[in-house]
């Protein structure tokens, strides 16, 4: 046994500010990635009430703030958004085909949902969402994966238009 006391590693400093928080983006960009989500998610809906079929779901709403509000963040690229959302919807669907609807599968199926995402390298954590969804809704499997990959090509488009046009960052950062 040595007589020496332990080496401590001093903790690291806070910021300037007090928080480890992200800073504020500023004002401009604030406004215009909360309009762009508004604009996008009333895009889901226009379309939806058009076609009689829903877009806007609870996972997409996420995935459009994702999208709008950090563009050059891994979950926020097409191939996590498509990836991510199509992968976790099946995987719901086929966990619910095998072992029916209840909160417990619900829960399997969104954790596994993680470990496919990772897999696929397209994390995309609304997708974990929509796994649940498709357990607890009991939705038509075909309908609910194509609603859900236009839903989520469309909030890439919107990206992709939005950036264009100078209402958020450079979108998208990679496609696939």
């Amino acid at each position: 046994m040595s007589n020496q006391t332990p080496t401590q590693t001093p903790a690291p400093s806070a910021p300037k500010g007090g928080s480890g928080a992200p800073p504020f983006p500023g004002p401009r960009p604030a406004l215009l990635g909360t309009l762009t989500t508004v604009v996008s998610l009333l895009v889901l809906v226009a379309l939806g009430k058009a076609t009689g079929h829903i877009l806007m779901i609870a996972p997409l709403a996420a995935t459009a703030m994702i999208i709008c509000s950090t563009p050059a963040l891994p979950p926020a690229q097409p191939r996590g958004v498509v990836l991510g959302q199509l992968g976790s919807g099946a995987l719901g669907l086929i966990a619910v085909a095998l072992f029916g609807h209840s909160l417990w599968t619900a829960a399997v199926a969104a954790g596994l949902s993680v470990g496919l995402m990772l897999l696929l390298r397209a994390v995309h954590a609304p997708a974990a969402a929509t796994a649940v969804l498709a357990v607890l809704t009991d939705p038509q499997p075909v309908r609910f994966l194509v609603l859900l990959a236009i839903g989520s090509v469309l909030l890439v488009l919107i990206g992709l238009i939005a950036s264009k046009a100078g209402a958020i960052a450079k979108y998208p950062t990679y496609w696939w």
